[in-house]
């Protein structure tokens, strides 16, 4: 894992080169550094089995000694390593070991992955629709492996995947950092709900599903939301809400129908089906949305393979789609859809609607937050 975040601005790092952490692990570098911990290179001075051989190099993330303070941090970052441990599958890190250095600061010992981060890619402007449905379809295959393992993200966004071999092809999109995951089902120990997250707000401002903006819980259809906002932006260069605060950003996904990829990129001239797949992801009720990464990469495929049937590109036919279907048939007054042949004027949710979504971002942002507001990338 080489993308952990900015540098904080903190006076020294907490391993210097050449310390050997735990008898096994000789550090070269600090190589980032996030809200919670920072991030070395260091290359494995022993062998211990199948997952570290003598020589390899490995990232060590290291939890920031002032969390230590602080006994949820510590629980977090141990419940994130008890997640990775579950964790296997293409596009996926591999957990190799966990300890404490010397002075006692949670250590993780991470599959180094080299590459750049799909936030450093759209910085240098949109992708191609064929490259961003490409990742698209590699981020929603890494993410069938973590809902597989019961396992939900959360905080899906472009500091949280790096491209391997970032060029125009051959190159491989994998998922980092499940430090806000979720487990769905199994032991207690692991579940968020048991580090006392209830009523709180956990992610991204711009990536948030609406559900996880209320602070509702969060499933599967959760990170298939996150996907949509991830490929909107491959596409446009722009995620498709963004407003001067997190609760004015949290409030437009819960009430603000998306404009159309197509429109918001109109030189990129996308397939409507493609098109389609995006509105569908963005779905504002998780019952429209498709029910898994899988059911998103497949209409990928099936978007790839007829640019111009959007009907083959629905979840499944036992989903209604009142939201898409807005979104879908809705552009701006006057203009003609890309989809349905007639300019329609769209309808919008009523002022009652509004001011009780705003009310229940407000209730929980008010209650309790938890959320990377870095830019949102």
């Amino acid at each position: 894992m080489t993308h952990a975040g900015r540098s904080g601005g903190r006076a020294a790092p907490v391993l210097a080169p050449g310390t050997v952490v735990a008898g096994r692990y000789r550090v070269e570098r600090l190589i980032g550094e996030g809200a919670s911990g920072s991030v070395f290179l260091a290359e494995r001075v022993e062998r211990a089995g199948p997952e570290a051989e003598a020589g390899a190099r490995v990232a060590l993330k290291v939890l920031h000694r002032e969390h230590l303070r602080d006994p949820q941090f510590g629980r977090r970052f141990a419940r994130e390593a008890r997640i990775l441990e579950r964790l296997r599958g293409p596009g996926l890190v591999r957990l190799l070991d966990h300890f404490e250095t010397p002075d006692g600061l949670p250590t993780m010992a991470l599959e180094l992955v080299q590459g750049v981060s799909l936030a450093e890619l759209l910085a240098r402007g949109p992708l191609p629709a064929e490259r961003a449905t490409r990742l698209a379809g590699q981020v929603c295959e890494a993410l069938g492996h973590a809902h597989a393992a019961g396992i939900v993200h959360r905080d899906l966004k472009p500091g949280n995947v790096v491209v391997e071999r970032a060029g125009e092809s051959d190159e491989r999109a994998r998922v980092l950092d499940f430090g806000m995951g979720k487990l769905l089902r199994g032991d207690a120990s692991v579940s968020v709900n048991a580090l006392t997250e209830q009523d709180m707000v956990f992610g991204t401002p711009e990536y948030m599903a609406p559900e996880q903006a209320r602070g509702d819980d969060v499933d599967e259809r959760g990170d298939v939301y996150a996907v949509g906002v991830l490929l909107y932006e491959m596409l446009t260069g722009d995620v498709p809400f963004r407003r001067p605060t997190p609760i004015a950003t949290m409030t437009a996904h819960l009430v603000d129908p998306p404009e159309p990829a197509s429109k918001r990129a109109p030189g990129a001239r996308l397939p409507p089906a493609l098109d389609a797949v995006v509105l569908h992801a963005l779905a504002k009720r998780p019952e429209d949305r498709y029910p898994t990464a899988a059911a998103l990469s497949s209409a990928l495929v099936r978007a790839s393979e007829a640019p111009a049937d959007t009907g083959s590109v629905a979840p499944p036919p036992d989903l209604a789609l009142g939201d898409t279907d807005l979104a879908l048939e809705a552009p701006p007054a006057g203009v003609a859809s890309p989809l349905a042949g007639e300019p329609v004027v769209p309808t919008r949710p009523g002022f009652g609607f509004w001011i009780a979504a705003a009310i229940a971002v407000a209730v929980g942002v008010g209650v309790g937050v938890a959320m990377s507001l870095a830019g949102g990338r």
